[in-house]
């Protein structure tokens, strides 16, 4: 996504110059066709014609131009939104995916706590046989 987001950006920034491009052209036209006209005796007609087709053309040109960028403005938007949409789809993965190593450590330092706590017991119940049976208050050394 973030490939399609800088390319979308790429394409409404050669967009906008082509644009740039486009007007210029149109402008030096029309700056040309009026020193034309001005240094020009007498009006013609035909000249006229030329330069308002050459005009028209120029302006159709525009038009196309603008709606290119238009329309890359439009990619760049959605890229960039399914760029940002992709990345919070990531950060919820990875925060899940750390709550879940969160889960996995205490769940097995429960089992080795549960584990240790089995042993001591293991191992107490094998030495009461050795010691005879005592009462608690004898194993802890309080007189009754």
């Amino acid at each position: 996504m973030e490939a399609k987001r800088q390319i979308a950006a790429l394409a409404t920034q050669q967009a906008s110059k082509e644009l740039a491009i486009a007007e210029d052209r149109r402008a030096a036209a029309e700056v040309q066709l009026y020193q034309q006209l001005i240094s020009l005796d007498t009006l013609s007609v035909a000249a006229l014609d030329r330069g308002k087709l050459l005009i028209e053309r120029l302006e159709t040109e525009i038009t196309l131009r603008r709606q290119r960028l238009d329309d890359a403005h439009v990619a760049q938007e959605e890229a960039e939104t399914a760029a940002s949409e992709t990345r919070a789809h990531w950060v919820k993965c990875s925060a899940a995916r750390h709550k879940w190593e969160q889960i996995e450590g205490d769940v097995r330092r429960a089992v080795d706590t549960h584990s240790e706590s089995a042993a001591e017991i293991e191992a107490d119940d094998e030495s009461m046989p050795r010691y005879g049976r005592v009462s608690r208050p004898q194993m802890s050394g309080d007189p009754i």
